[in-house]
């Protein structure tokens, strides 16, 4: 056994007195009003241990006549013990306490909990002694403490439970540990003044029974916070097995431990103590300390002598089947926040880092999460939930800056959409958030990292696209659409079409609409979609030798399943042969969707985008699309960019337009918008089969279909690979763009 005690000052004390009983009389009353000076310099006579023995008590003088004088009680003070018994496991403490075997553990508000942070978030770690314990020293997880591992000579990288409560205040701090990896880990506190009294009974061939005399000399003497940590529960289950009748025995043996140091604190006057009891993490169904993040090895509990506020929850709770199910419960994380409200030495939400909650007193947000929404993209955002207490308003803090204050009680979300105004360059980065319940006194938070955050900043629309802008249509929430350019008119394909053919839908930008066309309504002669009219001389595809670019956001709420229909067309699309232009969508599987181009002349003559295979596209999610074609150079281009998948699709680049005559390409005098340049697409697709009078779904070979529009723009010329790549990148409508 090795006892590390902080220096302290001279002690004071008793001797005999050799005044007779005049000079004695005399002296009381001086000696008396000394008394509560003095006893605040005694710490022990005659070289005591200083190991967290009992201080000596100055005797109180006796009054002339022999009776004592009375003197004001001081107030009971706030004391904390924390037990930690490594290896002893949620099913073995559940089993002992229903056998009677652990009489002293079932008078604890015993509960279920979990270790080792929630898998495949930021917060998990290896379910193992060292990890453990300096979650329960910290109330964070490894991703803050940054103990990773079970290397020796490792450091806590955030403040401990003693170097908090020493900032506050609070009292001496003492612990008696079985382990010499934790004794290693409790050095520098002790080292740096913030721990007073440190004993590593690790090499006492009896670990246990010095713990024990250790913690109980700490519970006598003036400590606040006592740390009794013991670790043969865990030698027999790895020697024996958690079946063995020795590991049963020694977690009964350790019952009465806990029970020896339950009864010193019932000893210890003017003294509240609040006893925390954990086994700091589980071992695996064949009773290996693997560190792995599975229900068993996850599994562990607290157990406490004063009531939860989060009730009985937990209390005699099957171990779950599923470890989503375990993140339910309390952690070994809520072991110092615990102890630090207890103690009245939470700190401010501002400047806590502890991912646990306290369980007694106010009631804090649990099952706390944090998820990356639009990651890779200027609009990348956190989203965080949790569970709300019945009470208290909820504030949000990012990096301890409130983004969010005085959220009405019950809410159990907030999603942090204002990055862009923090984070400035490109890269990865790692936020902190702390979610705070309550307001002054009543305040409770915890805190939580988010998962990576790619973010990437803004870039701005290219100035030129501007330059050749012949119609563009930023949709707006009334209809019919208007043209910003006022060269072209669109709406309904008939004047009898029901409202419900073209609706105003959310657009593709935070606060923009879009166009939803509904080929499920059509009139009795087949005319369904919208259609865009040019004005005389502003229709791009005119010309022995056009240079044009059509650019749009798309969206499909579900793919075609049975043929290719339009997205956008100026020619009868029954035939790709047929003379005009086309952008086509194709049937595909999973939650993709393909896209292609065409062009023809008539007679059959035509080209065509890849269709082997088609480009795909994410279903029910907005995605770019650009097709041009340059008569000069007799080439055609098209672009698709995904921002589900940040990436930008080169369908076709230089693409030859082949044998098309391309002076060919505008049949119509208008551009189907969800339909043909006939407007009654689907009819026409049951070549001739069915005829007027028409109606939705008459030929089952063409099904109905939804299309969804944004930010629909033309030019007169093909845009470059930058031009396009801003219109993405910067993820905002070209009516942004300054007017001159």
């Amino acid at each position: 056994m090795r006892t590390l005690h902080r220096q302290e000052p001279l002690a004071i004390c008793n001797a005999s007195d050799p005044r007779g009983p005049r000079q004695r009389t005399a002296a009381w009353t001086r000696a008396f009003a000394l008394t509560a000076t003095l006893v605040a310099a005694l710490s022990g006579c005659g070289g005591g241990s200083g190991g967290g023995g009992a201080a000596l008590a100055l005797p109180v003088p006796s009054s002339p006549d022999g009776a004592a004088p009375s003197a004001p009680s001081a107030p009971a003070a706030n004391r904390t013990l924390v037990i930690d018994l490594d290896g002893a496991t949620y099913s073995a403490v559940q089993s002992g306490i229903a056998a009677g075997t652990l009489p002293n553990l079932a008078k604890l508000e015993v509960r279920l909990a979990y270790s080792g942070g929630v898998a495949g978030a930021p917060s998990q770690q290896p379910t193992l002694d060292t990890p453990g314990w300096a979650t329960l020293l910290t109330g964070t997880w490894a991703n803050r403490h940054q103990v990773m591992s079970e290397a020796p000579k490792q450091a806590l990288r955030m403040p401990s439970v003693f170097q908090m409560a020493r900032q506050k205040n609070t009292g001496s701090n003492g612990a008696a540990v079985a382990s010499a990896g934790l004794a290693q880990l409790l050095s520098s506190d002790h080292e740096s003044g913030y721990l007073d009294s440190l004993t590593d009974c690790s090499k006492d061939a009896a670990a246990t029974d010095c713990v024990t005399t250790q913690a109980v000399q700490l519970i006598g003497g003036d400590y606040a916070t006592v740390l009794a940590q013991y670790r043969s529960t865990k030698d027999a289950a790895l020697d024996f097995g958690l079946g063995s009748t020795q590991y049963a025995g020694t977690l009964a043996r350790l019952d009465k431990a806990v029970g020896t140091l339950v009864a010193a604190t019932a000893k210890r006057e003017n003294s509240r103590w609040l006893i925390v009891v954990t086994g700091n993490h589980g071992l695996s169904a064949n009773s290996q300390d693997d560190g792995l993040p599975l229900v068993p090895e996850s599994s562990t509990f607290i157990g406490l002598n004063q009531a939860a506020n989060i009730a009985a929850q937990g209390v005699g709770a099957p171990v779950p089947a599923k470890l989503a199910d375990l993140y339910a419960y309390a952690s070994i994380a809520d072991v110092t926040p615990t102890v630090l409200g207890y103690l009245g030495a939470l700190p401010d939400a501002k400047t806590s880092l502890m991912e646990g909650g306290p369980l007694v007193g106010a009631q804090p947000v649990s099952q706390l999460t944090a998820s990356v929404g639009n990651n890779n993209s200027a609009d990348a955002n956190v989203v965080l939930s949790w569970v709300a207490p019945s009470t208290g308003t909820i504030t949000v803090l990012r990096d301890g800056q409130v983004i969010a204050s005085k959220l009405p009680a019950g809410t159990t979300s907030y999603t942090d959409n204002q990055l862009s105004q923090v984070l400035s360059a490109k890269g990865t980065y790692q936020l902190s958030y702390t979610v705070q319940a309550g307001d002054g006194a009543a305040a409770v938070s915890k805190a939580t990292l988010s998962p990576p955050v790619s973010y990437v900043p803004p870039v701005p629309l290219a100035s030129t696209l501007k330059n050749g802008l012949v119609s563009y249509y930023p949709f707006s929430a009334t209809l019919p659409p208007v043209d910003a350019m006022a060269h072209s008119t669109m709406g309904p394909a008939a004047s009898d079409l029901p409202a419900a053919a073209g609706l105003v839908v959310p657009g593709p930008f935070a606060g923009s609409n879009g166009l939803l066309v509904d080929t499920n309504f059509v009139n009795t002669n087949g005319l369904e979609g919208y259609r865009l009219t040019p004005a005389s001389g502003f229709d791009i595809s005119t010309g022995t030798a056009p240079q044009f670019t059509i650019g749009l956001w798309f969206k499909t709420p579900s793919c075609v399943t049975t043929n290719n229909v339009t997205i956008i067309s100026n020619k009868s699309y029954v035939s790709g042969g047929n003379a005009g232009v086309a952008i086509g969508l194709f049937a595909s599987s999973g939650n993709q969707c393909g896209v292609a181009f065409n062009i023809g002349s008539g007679g059959g003559v035509r080209a065509d985008g890849p269709t082997s295979p088609y480009t795909q596209i994410t279903v029910n999610r907005w995605v770019y699309i650009a097709f041009s074609v340059d008569g000069v150079a007799k080439t055609m281009n098209m672009y698709v960019f995904d921002p589900v998948t940040s990436t930008t699709n080169r369908v076709a680049v230089g693409k030859s337009t082949g044998t098309v005559d391309l002076s060919k390409l505008s049949p119509y005098p208008q551009w189907g918008i969800g339909d043909d340049g006939t407007g009654t697409f689907l009819m026409n697709k049951c070549n001739g089969t069915v005829t007027p009078p028409y109606f939705a779904g008459k030929c089952a070979t063409a099904p109905t279909y939804q299309h969804h529009f944004g930010d629909l723009a033309m030019w007169n010329r093909v845009l470059t690979d930058a031009e396009l790549q801003s219109i993405f990148l910067s993820n905002k409508p070209l009516s942004t763009l300054p007017v001159n």
